[in-house]
């Protein structure tokens, strides 16, 4: 599904904030989002496991995938799907980088949904 042309952007950190190989919690709007940076490739997914709300920001990372703190539930960065089995997914945004902030769409992408 295409992205609507006016998607919102807001501004949540700095590069600076999140090192590599790092994540923070963020809001975006009213919603708490994990933001990562993978060799300075940004990503964002919500911040809840859907197993049992465990903060994804606080998961162990390995190349483009978080595993849950709490239960190790694992989900890829890029599409939020769950790598061991087909049966859960976490909601994923957009991030924009300009300069040294960084930005995360406020609706996740409609195909995470």
């Amino acid at each position: 599904m295409a992205r609507p042309v006016s998607v919102e952007f807001l501004p949540v950190a700095t590069t600076a904030e999140v090192a590599p190989g790092t994540a923070i919690s963020v809001m975006v709007g009213d919603r708490e989002v994990a933001l990562f940076n993978i060799d300075g490739t940004f990503h964002a997914i919500e911040n809840s496991c859907p197993h049992q709300g465990g903060p994804l920001a606080e998961g162990y990372i390995e190349g483009d995938t978080v595993t849950c703190p709490w239960h190790a539930w694992c989900f890829r960065l890029t599409d939020g799907k769950m790598t061991l089995g087909d049966y859960s997914s976490v909601e994923v945004f957009d991030v924009k980088v300009v300069g040294d902030g960084v930005a995360v769409a406020r609706e996740s992408r409609p195909e995470t949904r």
